[in-house]
């Protein structure tokens, strides 16, 4: 989210000021992108059962999305995402399924019309691939609303909300946090539950980070399997290393290694009931990010 608002702030005196040559093409509004993460083997422990094993954890996406200015301070970016991921517990004793893949479409709002605040609001909908004649089942609706507040130069506050709802669930939880840059080297973030950092910036087109990366999954598998259309929700937090590159408004290069300190994975019945609850524990994570705009 970060390197959307740095292109914005950039377009928007670009595109605003006196020179009426300028379009907004030349600053590569529509931007294709990928990532990818992967966990090592984490060990089960459940709750409950005699099952233990291990589970892995591994997901790709590839995505489009394009910068819709509305007014000098306001802009819209719709996007598409499509989205594979695996998750494999060799002991599973509620489902077989390894494989997941959805699309994702989202509309995000960006603005800076009100004096020292900065706001944004995104509304997603996943759904399954293989189910999308079933999206009462399959679909899952997330939104975010996100406000920064300039109270000092090196000063931010964060509020605002996250919340999804869909395969039988819901959940909301309030955003709230700071960041201080005291410098143009460093920047000190910490706002629950979306964003851990300690960045330091060396060079104008270099990032260095210290991060936290909270990782959720909820999904709902085939009705197929010998607990059918089994509802599970797979949640965990981790900390990393991160290297991260740009050419502003072009090209931006990101990978990261960490460790994984793993979490909570559950799975139900179809009616969202019968909960069989683990705990995972930790492994070695890595991944990377590459975005490319023309």
């Amino acid at each position: 989210m970060k390197k959307i608002i740095c292109i914005l702030f950039t377009i928007s005196t670009f595109l605003y000021s006196e020179e009426p040559s300028h379009s907004l093409w030349d600053y590569y509004p529509i931007h294709l992108g990928s990532n990818f993460i992967r966990l090592g083997k984490a060990d089960v422990d459940p709750r409950k059962g005699s099952e233990d094993g291990h589970l892995y954890f591994r997901k790709t996406n590839a995505n489009l999305f394009m910068l819709l200015p509305i007014s000098a301070t306001s802009y819209f970016f719709p996007r598409v995402e499509w989205n594979t991921f695996t998750l494999d517990w060799n002991q599973n004793p509620k489902f077989n399924q390894t494989h997941f893949y959805y699309v994702q479409f989202g509309l995000t709002f960006y603005t800076t019309s009100i004096e020292n605040w900065r706001w944004i609001a995104r509304l997603d909908y996943n759904l399954d691939l293989e189910h999308l004649s079933k999206p009462g089942l399959y679909g899952l609706t997330t939104g975010l609303l996100w406000g920064s507040y300039q109270i000092h130069r090196k000063w931010h506050y964060h509020v605002g909300a996250t919340a999804y709802k869909g395969i039988k669930g819901h959940t909301f939880y309030p955003i709230i946090g700071a960041d201080f840059a005291p410098n143009k080297t460093w920047n000190f973030v910490l706002i629950f539950p979306i964003n851990y950092a300690i960045e330091y910036k060396p060079i104008e087109w270099c990032r260095l980070s210290i991060k936290g990366r909270p990782l959720k999954e909820r999904f709902r598998t085939g009705r197929k399997e010998p607990q059918p259309r089994s509802i599970f929700c797979y949640s965990s937090m981790g900390a990393e290393f991160n290297v991260f590159l740009e050419k502003k408004n072009r090209i931006e290069f990101e990978m990261y290694a960490g460790y994984n300190f793993g979490g909570n994975f559950y799975i139900k019945d179809e009616n969202n009931h019968n909960a069989y609850y683990t705990d995972i524990k930790g492994s070695p994570y890595f991944g990377g990010t590459l975005d490319y705009a023309f």
